[in-house]
């Protein structure tokens, strides 16, 4: 069955479209509109009628792509920042009315169990020991299993849009001493409580950040220009964010867009990106993570064509 799923992130509006045969997801087309809706929640509380009509006119156009694709069902949720917004309900009306569905406003529990279900369905194997992640733009879910049983799933207040103007880190200079402080400091706070795991648990990764970040990591070029999926699977060191993230913070933000390719809006993120997943491979005392591109879109497609 070919189905669909529009997930409104606080960072980007983004679309899949997927086979769905027994156990197995094929994802056959992808796309991605960046509106960074969690800076507008951040800064303001809410996202006001003119942020609300442009993400409901994405959406619409997503959703008439999925449609001329062959798509039966579609499936629209809404994450972080629509889950938080003051006008959150009138964000799920429009979003509604343009896709001709409603659109579902996930939990951050919500989120964890698409990411461990999400993982699982790529794998393909029941995995013993795992740490699972998705940075996102507001949020940041995280998921342990032992033994093959979730022992621990939390949502995180912060994401790579949050957290950079929250902090007020998109200026065009290098970060100086205080804002790298700052920024390790909120990073620490945020997860001094998150799940301890076992020594040599297998790492697994997925998102806008952990993809941006491997593709840099391998290629050393603008992320848009990678062919979708060249980075599925493949495994970011530990120490490879390290040097990334040193390189990020270190750099103007023309600099950086410069020797990345990188846009503004995610060059100015990616930085805390890096921070938060720098903070919790070594918080969780993880080497590297196998990296799975499509991230909660997988599990959200499977859960569809099951219903």
């Amino acid at each position: 069955m070919r189905v669909a799923a529009i997930d409104v992130g606080s960072n980007s509006v983004k679309l899949a479209i997927g086979d769905v045969e027994s156990d197995h997801v094929h994802v056959v087309s992808t796309d991605r509109i960046t509106l960074q809706l969690g800076r507008d929640v951040e800064l303001h509380g809410g996202l006001g009628e003119a942020v609300i009509d442009a993400v409901a006119q994405a959406v619409g156009s997503l959703a008439t792509q999925a449609r001329m694709a062959g798509a039966r069902r579609i499936d629209v949720v809404g994450t972080s920042a629509a889950r938080e917004a003051s006008d959150g309900d009138q964000l799920a009306a429009a979003v509604g009315a343009a896709a001709g569905v409603p659109m579902r406003r996930l939990s951050g529990l919500d989120e964890a169990h698409l990411l461990s279900r999400s993982i699982d369905i790529a794998v393909g194997i029941p995995l013993r020991s795992a740490v699972m992640l998705d940075i996102g733009g507001g949020s940041t879910e995280l998921v342990c299993t032992d033994g093959g049983l979730v022992v621990d799933q939390v949502s995180l207040p912060i994401g790579s849009v949050r957290l950079t103007d929250r902090l007020q880190l998109r200026g065009e200079d290098p970060f100086d001493d205080n804002a790298k402080e700052r920024l390790q400091g909120a990073v620490d706070e945020a997860i001094s409580n998150v799940c301890s795991v076992e020594q040599g648990s297998r790492g697994f990764g997925c998102g806008g950040t952990v993809t941006s970040l491997t593709r840099l990591h391998m290629f050393g070029m603008p992320p848009s220009e990678v062919q979708a999926g060249a980075v599925d699977r493949t495994l970011l060191s530990r120490e490879g964010v390290d040097a990334l993230l040193e390189s990020l913070a270190s750099k103007s933000l023309e600099d950086r867009m410069a020797c990345t390719g990188l846009k503004a809006k995610r060059a100015q993120i990616l930085p805390a990106g890096a921070a938060i997943l720098a903070g919790l491979l070594h918080r969780l005392d993880v080497e590297d993570l196998q990296v799975h591109e499509q991230g909660i879109r997988t599990g959200l497609l499977f859960d569809l064509a099951q219903r």
